[in-house]
């Protein structure tokens, strides 16, 4: 006999898949702008009020589950469904039955948060990328191009099949033990005023709230659940047989649809809110900071190195034809507009990378969590629009008596099709010698990575023609020399 579904879990259930499909990197959205606003302080140059608008996901996350609590995990975060799914479906058709020790379980919830500060003080604090491979939900935004993917991100996905086959055997196996997010937001939940209430005195021995508990809370031992590690996914109110769990406010009895129906509202709106006001403000640079001569970074010098105007460049972020338009006016970066894009995931990227690259007068800015290749993209192509911008372009080698590169080998990784295309430039008395694809993950148009390199060496320009059928493979070269000039540029 098939058993019957409350219509809270139905509804929680929706809920849980159309965040999937329309919010799938709100867990990334959410962790990296907490990231930003760490940085910022750290950094002395805290300004939340004028980058509200790319911090509203968190400005909303925050208050919510401290006032409600953790609402985010149970009902709106993709990596909390995605666990909940695959342990309901191996429960069903494997009939897994596998209980963690109650001691044990209550030691490996503490390695959340030894996580979450080895993020915090290692990883943010030294704003260090030498872990950026390891990220299990950077990976898993790259699911749809595993193929290209997977070399870049090989430890992310080995981390995303471990928590995986955790999710078989336990249920919430990430959020219970590993989700950094979910240990911030556990701390924030402790002081929350909506509670579940339950008088064990009236309760029996059965322990069937905390045998069905998501989180493995030991709910038999409580009055009224306090833990951080709730995330409010009542199930403890549907399977108690006597009706003495009771959602509360400040006491008061509430249906629990009241507080999820606002937490929901609030992270929805906030999302949709938070995309708009950033797609129409521009935020302009804050300061004049002197930035060496290359091609992915603007010059203040007295010599003027780029020609004022808007200059088109085109990149490849998670999917081709990522095209932006980069005005500059008295060498510096006045304005980075996303001009047309094809991206389905990662959009966060679209309005904070190119705020970043105003901000930071460079296209070397941290790349957005959960949206690397769209991040990488839209850099890639500021860079190209840079290039055509110099008053002496970087896209072709200078024959003059004045030296303008420095002799020697550069290597520079740019992506073609797939990422990680590795490319090896040699220069000699300003002229590019020998151009070599050190490593590629190309699977179609090959033909590009021998002909390329061959134009360019013999045009002195990377102004030349994609081979067809190769379009993608034959820009990534260009782009990834047009880098290596940067780089040589005395």
């Amino acid at each position: 006999m098939l058993k019957k579904i409350s219509k809270l879990q139905v509804l929680r259930l929706i809920s849980q898949v159309i965040f999937w499909v329309l919010m799938p990197e709100l867990f990334t959205l959410i962790f990296n702008q907490i990231k930003r606003v760490y940085l910022m302080a750290i950094k002395g140059n805290f300004d939340v009020i004028s980058m509200w608008p790319q911090l509203l996901a968190m400005l909303i996350i925050i208050p919510i589950t401290i006032i409600l609590g953790r609402f985010f995990c149970g009902w709106l975060c993709t990596f909390g469904a995605i666990n909940d799914f695959i342990y309901i479906i191996s429960k069903k058709v494997f009939k897994t039955k596998f209980k963690v020790n109650e001691k044990l379980d209550s030691i490996l919830k503490y390695l959340k948060y030894a996580i979450l500060l080895f993020i915090v003080a290692i990883i943010w604090t030294s704003d260090s990328t030498a872990f950026d491979s390891y990220s299990p939900w950077d990976a898993f935004a790259q699911a749809d191009n595993i193929s290209g993917a997977i070399a870049g991100y090989t430890g992310g996905f080995i981390l995303l099949a471990i928590i995986a086959v955790g999710a078989v055997f336990i249920e919430r196996f990430f959020c219970r033990y590993l989700c950094p997010l979910g240990a911030g937001l556990s701390i924030l939940s402790k002081a929350r005023i909506f509670k579940i209430k339950k008088l064990s005195d009236k309760c029996g021995a059965c322990r069937i709230c905390t045998n069905n508990c998501s989180m493995g809370i030991k709910l038999y031992q409580m009055d009224k659940v306090t833990s951080g590690e709730c995330i409010n996914c009542f199930k403890c109110l549907d399977v108690c047989p006597r009706k003495n769990t009771k959602a509360t406010i400040c006491g008061e009895n509430v249906n629990p649809l009241l507080p999820s129906a606002i937490a929901i509202a609030a992270f929805a709106g906030a999302y949709s809110l938070g995309s708009t006001m950033s797609d129409k403000m521009v935020k302009y640079p804050k300061n004049n900071t002197d930035i060496s001569a290359s091609s992915s970074e603007v010059s203040n010098s007295a010599q003027k190195k780029y020609k004022d105007g808007t200059y088109t460049g085109v990149g490849q972020g998670k999917n081709p034809d990522l095209k932006v338009a980069v005005t500059i006016k008295d060498n510096k970066i006045t304005n980075v507009e996303i001009v047309s894009n094809n991206e389905t995931k990662g959009k966060e990227a679209l309005n904070v990378v190119p705020k970043e690259i105003i901000d930071m007068q460079s296209t070397s800015v941290d790349a957005v969590s959960g949206a690397t290749m769209t991040s990488n993209g839209i850099m890639t192509a500021v860079n190209d629009a840079l290039s055509q911008a110099e008053i002496n372009s970087s896209s072709t080698v200078a024959n003059s008596s004045e030296a303008k590169y420095k002799d020697g080998t550069y290597t520079v990784v740019g992506q073609g099709k797939s990422p990680d295309l590795k490319v090896a430039v040699t220069l000699k008395s300003d002229k590019i010698t020998n151009v070599e694809i050190v490593s590629n993950n190309e699977t179609n148009g090959k033909e590009a990575l021998n002909v390329i390199p061959k134009e360019i060496v013999e045009k002195q320009s990377t102004n030349v023609d994609a081979v067809s059928g190769a379009t993608l493979t034959s820009k990534g070269i260009m782009m990834a020399v047009n880098d290596a000039l940067g780089q040589a540029t005395k």
